[in-house]
C-alpha cells in the first residue's frame, strides 16, 4: 500500500504541475511519462517514457513511429501504442481544421508547404486530394489511400467523386514517398495522367501533383516552369503539361486576387 499511495502521489503532483504551468516547463520524458499514465495505471511509466526516448531518439520520432513498433517495446502494449498515436493524429487534425478554415494555396510553394503538413511523420505512404475553391482556397482535403497503392484507377474514381460531393473547380493530388525520394515513379506518372483525363472530363482543373520525400519535395507544376513551358517528350505528358499550364498564371497570381 504504502508503494502504491507513494506512486499515486508522485503522478497527482505531475498532473498538477501540467494545470498550473503547462508542458513548458516539462522534461520530453516528463510529457510522455504523463502521457503513459492514462494508458498503464499500474506501471512506472518513467522508466517507459526513457525507454522509449532512447530506442527512438526523440518525443517527435516516437510520435511518427509506426504503432507496431511503439507497440514492441517491453511494458507498452497496445492500448499505450494506441494513446501515442492518437495524441499526434488529433493534433494533425486540429492543426489542419484550424489551417482549413483560412488557407489559400497562391503558390506552389504554399502547396507543398501543405502538402507536407499533411504527410508529416507518416511512416506508409499515403495519398490526398485537396478540393480548392475558385479563388484557390483550401475547400476539403480527403485521403484516398494509405499503404501501397495497386489498383489506381479506384483512386481516380474516389477523386471524381470527391470533386462532384465537395463541388470543387480545382484540386492538388500530394503523396509521400517515406525515407525515400520525391522523385516520381512509373506508377505517379500513371496516376497523374489518368487524373488529368478524368478532370478534364467533368472540366475541373488538376493545379498540381506533388510527392513528399524524406527530405525534399516534387512538384510537377514546378517541373513543367522550369522547362518553360515547352512541349513535353509524349502525348500523355503534353497532355498534363497543356492542361497545367493553362492553370499556373492564374493561380501564381492568385494571392492579387485577395
Amino acid at each position: 500500500m504504502i508503494g502504491i499511495s507513494i506512486h499515486d502521489g508522485h503522478r497527482s503532483r505531475l498532473r498538477s504541475r501540467f494545470l498550473k504551468y503547462g508542458l513548458e516547463v516539462f522534461e520530453e520524458h516528463e510529457a510522455l511519462e504523463l502521457l503513459l499514465f492514462y494508458a498503464l495505471p499500474r506501471r512506472d511509466t518513467n522508466s517507459l517514457a526513457h525507454e522509449l526516448l532512447a530506442r527512438f531518439g526523440s518525443l517527435k520520432n516516437i510520435f511518427d513511429a509506426d504503432a507496431a513498433d511503439i507497440a514492441r517495446i517491453k511494458g507498452i502494449g497496445e492500448n499505450a501504442a494506441v494513446l501515442i498515436k492518437l495524441q499526434s493524429e488529433l493534433a494533425r487534425k486540429y492543426w489542419l481544421s484550424d489551417i482549413e478554415e483560412h488557407t489559400m494555396l497562391s503558390s506552389i510553394q504554399s502547396a507543398i508547404e501543405y502538402a507536407s503538413l499533411l504527410l508529416r511523420g507518416k511512416t506508409k505512404e499515403e495519398l490526398y486530394v485537396v478540393c480548392l475553391d475558385p479563388h484557390f482556397r483550401v475547400r476539403h482535403t480527403d485521403r484516398l489511400s494509405r499503404g501501397s497503392a495497386t489498383e489506381t484507377p479506384v483512386y481516380v474514381r474516389q477523386i471524381t467523386e470527391t470533386v462532384i460531393r465537395t463541388g470543387a473547380e480545382k484540386i492538388l493530388l500530394t503523396h509521400n514517398h517515406p525515407g525515400g525520394s520525391a522523385h516520381p515513379s512509373k506508377k505517379d506518372l500513371l496516376i497523374t495522367e489518368q487524373v488529368v483525363a478524368a478532370m478534364d472530363a467533368i472540366s475541373v482543373s488538376l493545379l498540381d501533383h506533388i510527392i513528399i520525400g524524406e527530405h525534399e519535395a516534387f512538384s510537377f507544376s514546378e517541373k513543367l516552369l522550369t522547362l518553360g513551358g515547352r512541349p513535353a517528350a509524349n502525348a500523355r505528358a503534353a497532355q498534363y503539361s497543356g492542361h497545367v499550364m493553362q492553370e499556373l498564371p492564374a493561380w501564381l497570381h492568385a494571392e492579387d486576387q485577395q
